[in-house]
């Protein structure tokens, strides 16, 4: 992805579960990948795709330690993501953690595919 330069990037972040932000920064290690970048592509695909909402519990959140994800973003798109959230009625914070644990969850489900196929050729 080339980033446009140009325009002024800012901070996007919110407060994620310590595990689940172990497990994005492993795998964004594993790929070869900027956290940072990853989180503004998802938060593209986000707005692109109609700002779906997906189902969210905040019981998956109890008892938890909390850490904040960070992503810098262009100030354009921190707007537009923004105004959506403020529009759907839903925090950045919650979106922010429905787009990492999705995205983890199929690179877990990539990685066991990718490895089960690797016993398999055995």
């Amino acid at each position: 992805m080339v980033k446009n330069h140009s325009e002024e990037t800012v901070v996007v972040k919110g407060s994620i579960p310590r595990a689940l932000k172990l497990e994005f920064k492993v795998l964004c290690v594993q790929k070869e990948l900027e956290m940072s970048e990853v989180l503004e592509n998802l938060i593209r695909h986000w707005i692109q795709t109609d700002s779906p909402v997906g189902e969210f519990s905040s019981m998956d959140l109890l008892n938890q330690e909390f850490e904040d994800v960070k992503a810098y973003v262009p100030k354009s798109l921190k707007r537009q993501f923004k105004l959506l959230c403020t529009q759907k009625r839903v925090t950045i914070r919650s979106i922010l953690y429905v787009l990492i644990k999705q995205w983890v969850q199929m690179g877990e489900v990539y990685q066991f595919c990718t490895n089960s196929g690797r016993k398999n050729n055995l």
